[in-house]
């Protein structure tokens, strides 16, 4: 009779962990994947870029939509009842990230008192500082605007790898310029590449008879529109030529009226970054608390003229392995494909002069 009973027992406890084991199973397979909540003031067709390549990449990442993940895309306008509603039905929805694009939409993720990890876009590098600042206690992130000179530094060293100086064209009536060059000359130490000076004058339309003296084997020449917003690129780049310099530049622009190449950023890049930290926060939502990170310049764009100059195929194969990287023509492709302009008259040819100095940067940017 103990015996039985004994079985009965056993039977009924494997029954029963068998069931639990269904209904946990069932319960599993019922689960909804995560969601992620996107929002923005307006839609555009550059927004909508970064959100293809957020999905993009957490496609990449594992995360398909619809099946291992889901995604609330809302727009806001300028209303700030609105985007209040649409951090109320995040939160309702239990997102487990926000994705701010823009500045007004990450203040508006803000103002909310929750504890969804925040991933911020569309802000400069000045504005993450004083968000990090300012909210210590939150779980929020992103990528901020800054200045594309490590990504033009590194592009140097791929297209022109015996190069070992970078000449920087400025204008000394400027002023202003010792810090950016000594924070320039620092960056360029990472890529064992010299920075010098090459004197320009905006107001006289002449450059400093230093660029005689560059070797074309050595040197390559760094158009960065920060140092120099006014400069006269297409005589610039003409002036170049003549000596065989190859002009490099920090955005689309130059590279349109002249320059060489530009490692530039796009919106699609972006997203892909974006959809990085999403990833990384979902999988460890701990990684909302690492500090913001740099737009990275992901698109490379090159000067027609540069087909018969570089070898395209292989420099597209290596950026490929090294970050995924699109080549467009500046003539009719990238993130704003625009036609080279026309030039009716051609521009005058920059004089050569002497006495144009400009100042001396040390190797190390001062301390702040």
């Amino acid at each position: 009779m103990l015996r039985i009973r004994s079985k009965i027992a056993v039977v009924m406890a494997l029954a029963l962990s068998l069931g639990l084991t269904e209904a946990g199973l069932a319960q599993s397979q019922n689960k909804a994947p995560p969601r992620v909540g996107i929002v923005t003031i307006t839609f555009s067709a550059e927004i909508q870029a970064v959100v293809d390549g957020l999905r993009d990449r957490l496609a990449e990442r594992n995360f398909s939509p619809g099946q291992t993940i889901n995604f609330l895309v809302r727009e806001t306008s300028a209303g700030s009842a609105r985007a209040a509603d649409v951090m109320r039905e995040f939160a309702e929805q239990e997102v487990r990230v926000i994705v701010a694009i823009t500045n007004p939409s990450l203040q508006a993720a803000l103002d909310q008192k929750s504890r969804i990890p925040i991933v911020g876009a569309g802000i400069s590098m000045e504005q993450a500082r004083q968000i990090s600042n300012e909210h210590r206690r939150r779980a929020v992130t992103g990528i901020a605007e800054s200045d594309t000179r490590d990504d033009q530094l590194a592009l140097i060293r791929i297209l022109a790898p015996d190069a070992k100086n970078v000449a920087v064209p400025v204008d000394p009536e400027r002023g202003g310029l010792t810090t950016q060059l000594q924070e320039l000359l620092a960056a360029a130490r990472s890529f064992e590449l010299d920075v010098a000076a090459l004197p320009v004058s905006i107001r006289r339309n002449a450059v400093g008879e230093e660029l005689g003296a560059l070797d074309p084997q050595d040197t390559v020449l760094l158009l960065d529109r920060k140092l120099l917003p006014d400069a006269p690129v297409e005589a610039l780049a003409a002036a170049a030529a003549q000596q065989k310099l190859r002009l490099f530049a920090s955005e689309e622009d130059s590279v349109v009226r002249g320059a060489l190449a530009a490692m530039v950023i796009e919106p699609y890049g972006i997203g892909q970054q974006l959809g990085n930290l999403v990833a990384d926060i979902l999988d460890d939502p701990s990684a909302a608390r690492v500090p913001f990170e740099r737009v990275r310049a992901s698109h490379l764009i090159l000067n027609e003229d540069a087909k018969g100059i570089l070898d395209v195929a292989a420099i597209e194969e290596q950026l490929a392995g090294q970050r995924q990287s699109i080549i467009g023509w500046a003539e009719g492709a990238g993130p704003r494909p625009r036609i080279k302009p026309p030039i009716p008259d051609a521009p005058p040819p920059l004089g050569v002069v002497r006495g144009i100095t400009v100042p001396t940067p040390r190797s190390k940017p001062p301390l702040q």
